[in-house]
């Protein structure tokens, strides 16, 4: 026991590795993170920033008077039918859509005659450079080195898509640079801008170096200081996870209490559990003798030729069933008796007269052969299967 929490406190002291998950959340501060993003976002539009925790959808129809820029940022954003349709709506009256990912909804790419490819460094350095075309932003080349490869905007017609700027690209070691990795197109009265590299909104990215901070700030210089800017939440990764077990592991105190409680129920099943148990006796059902009595008599009638007694239970037996489970009077046998069997058996009345009739012929005679006993047998279960 002394030796388990020796174990346990060893564990603690060791050096936390860092978590590289992709989260993209508010509110994590490990490095793909986007607490500072968020933050420094605050800082710059103050009351102007809206924190959006629901659907577009949900959001623009509650809130169908808003006006500004609409900002989406994860690894992967698939907005939905509905979801792409009240935004296109929304944008469409003359507000802004921002999307950053590396993966965006198909729908959307077609609505604008967009393609996204996959960009690979050509070094295999794990390491790519993007940057802002604007003449003043130019000079910032941000690097991401936790990556080789990332995803680049194709134009399927220039002609059809003159609306198009182009804002930013990959920069390349040779070869052609038409890898742009941030572009706007006009949407009726407003602006849809597309960006494939949301590492620059992380924790990582804007702390890493001046040029990666000014290419971040520059990406927020488009959407502008004006209007209101509607910062999705809804759509990062990290903000799926639960918030009390991730509230309970960054505390050190709820997390060696957990620890503790989940060793003494440990404890608890292996020692205690098991002192306590008892074997279980084995109780065999009663056995059903009612089928061994009936194949006896059955065998001692058949033995003795008695064969008329084994078909007058037999009618008997029909006889209650009619009476108790068809709930009908067996006192007349007629037609009318025939017609209602027939009706809550769905049996065909032909069937049953056959039956009435070889039950009359058993009933007069006095020498009953066995394949009369079957016969009657076979027609008492049809009636009996169609019920």
């Amino acid at each position: 026991m002394l030796l388990f929490f020796v174990l346990l406190v060893v564990s603690e002291s060791r050096q936390k590795k860092i978590n590289w998950f992709p989260s993209y959340s508010v509110r994590h501060k490990i490095p793909f993170g986007t607490y500072i993003a968020y933050h420094e976002a605050q800082n710059l539009w103050k009351k102007n920033l809206v924190s959006v925790s629901k659907s577009p959808y949900v959001f623009l129809k509650e809130n169908d008077k808003a006006n500004g820029t609409y900002l989406i940022y994860n690894q992967s954003v698939s907005l939905g039918e509905t979801n792409l349709k009240a935004l296109l709506n929304w944008v469409d009256k003359g507000n802004h859509l921002f999307i950053s990912a590396q993966s965006i909804d198909q729908s959307l790419l077609d609505s604008l005659q967009l393609e996204m490819n996959l960009f690979i460094n050509d070094n295999f350095d794990k390491k790519i450079e993007f940057v802002l075309l604007h003449k003043l932003l130019k000079k910032d080349t941000a690097v991401n080195d936790k990556a080789s490869k990332g995803f680049y905007f194709k134009i399927i017609n220039d002609s059809i898509n003159s609306s198009f700027d182009v804002l930013g690209k990959f920069v390349k070691k040779k070869g052609e640079d038409k890898w742009y990795n941030f572009i706007s197109a006009d949407w009726g009265k407003g602006k849809i801008f597309l960006h494939s590299t949301p590492y620059a909104f992380t924790n990582y990215s804007i702390l890493k170096n001046k040029h990666n901070k000014r290419y971040f700030e520059g990406l927020l210089g488009y959407i502008g200081l004006q209007k209101k800017v509607y910062w999705d939440v809804h759509y990062q990764t990290g903000e799926n996870k639960s918030y009390i077990f991730e509230y309970i592991l960054k505390n050190p105190a709820f997390l060696w209490a957990y620890r503790l409680a989940f060793v003494s129920l440990l404890l608890y099943v292996l020692f205690e559990g098991k002192r306590k148990q008892r074997p279980i006796p084995v109780k065999n059902p009663p056995k059903n003798e009612t089928l061994i009595f009936t194949k006896t008599v059955a065998d001692m009638y058949i033995q003795y030729g008695e064969n008329k007694k084994i078909a007058l239970i037999h009618i008997k037996h029909f006889m209650d069933y009619v009476r108790n489970k068809l709930h009908l009077d067996t006192r007349r046998w007629d037609d009318k008796l025939i017609k209602k069997i027939a009706e809550k058996t769905k049996t065909d009345e032909k069937t049953l007269k056959e039956l009435f009739e070889l039950i009359d012929e058993i009933n007069v005679s006095t020498d009953i052969k066995p394949a009369v006993v079957l016969k009657l047998d076979e027609l008492i279960e049809k009636v009996k299967e169609t019920n």
